[in-house]
């Protein structure tokens, strides 16, 4: 690596350490860089897409001597990129606000409406149908064998007495999915725009403001950003108005939007029971404080 670097970016490696499978931080002459190894050429695509809207909310990446983002490296690809120090402390409550202004930012900035039809609608339709039912599916075994326990655990006490918040969780979710298909069947195009899909703490470094991955970046809609980060992040379900005070504020969502994301967020997550009796109802207490934060971010929309 170390040579390639030095043909390709005229870099003098000096040292470097693996921090991931595919992330290395590499020690120069010129200070320290960043090299990602990808298997594809996905993100020249979206590469484009950033620069040619100039947004300016993600590191910077540096082209090799062919003017080209990506350099051939063991049958796969690699980029370089500055290294970006995003150890800021447990500045989550900062990180998370940062977050949601700068989602707001990429979806503002590259809105764009895309010509669909009816098998794109029937497509979405069976592939959340079928999600809700294996969930509907999944939960509805778990309380038969709990019923069928004579002297039940904690847990399994505790999901008993709740399965009827989950089973009408997913009947609002399936109530909300024909709602959404009413309400698009005439549609012949949907708004989409540029996606991160991969919070983590890790991506985010207040000092420069930026986000330090492009790797997940994607165009679709832009509810699933929005759904990405609330199944990732625990802190959200305690505290919504970064919801409401950086992201909707800024971006107002459509009616169809609206739909499609209450029915998602109404897709219970799964959970399993395993032999540890006190992460059982920690789990489940988790699960229970999902859905009455879903209940409750639904009430802001």
């Amino acid at each position: 690596m170390n040579e390639l670097i030095l043909q390709y970016y005229k870099i003098q490696v000096v040292g470097l350490i693996k921090l991931t499978q595919n992330v290395y931080k590499l020690k120069t002459n010129d200070g320290y860089y960043v090299a990602k190894c990808v298997e594809d050429k996905h993100i020249e695509t979206i590469y484009e897409y950033i620069e040619t809207l100039h947004i300016h909310c993600f590191v910077q990446i540096l082209l090799n001597k062919n003017n080209e983002l990506l350099t051939p490296y063991q049958n796969n690809y690699l980029y370089l990129m500055p290294y970006v120090d995003n150890n800021q402390g447990l500045l989550k409550e900062m990180k998370i606000k940062y977050y949601f202004e700068t989602l707001a930012y990429l979806h503002y900035n590259s809105f764009y409406f895309t010509k669909v039809n009816q098998q794109y609608f029937d497509t979405l339709n069976s592939d959340i149908l079928r999600i809700i039912n294996e969930r509907t599916v999944y939960y509805e075994q778990m309380i038969q064998n709990f019923e069928n326990i004579a002297m039940r655990s904690p847990s399994q006490w505790m999901l008993v007495m709740n399965y009827y918040r989950i089973y009408e969780a997913l009947c609002s979710a399936r109530q909300y999915l024909s709602q959404y298909l009413e309400h698009t069947k005439d549609y012949h195009q949907v708004r989409v725009c540029l996606n991160y899909k991969h919070f983590d703490y890790d991506h985010i470094s207040l000092k420069s403001k930026v986000l330090l991955s492009i790797d997940n970046v994607c165009i679709d809609l832009p509810i699933y950003d929005l759904f990405d980060i609330y199944q990732r992040i625990p802190d959200i379900l305690f505290d919504l108005d970064c919801f409401s005070e950086y992201y909707f504020k800024k971006i107002e969502i459509r009616e169809d939007e609206k739909l499609l994301l209450c029915c998602l967020m109404n897709v219970v997550p799964l959970i399993d029971y395993g032999p540890d009796e006190i992460e059982n109802i920690i789990r489940l207490s988790r699960l229970l404080y999902y859905l009455d934060s879903v209940h409750n971010f639904i009430g802001q929309l």
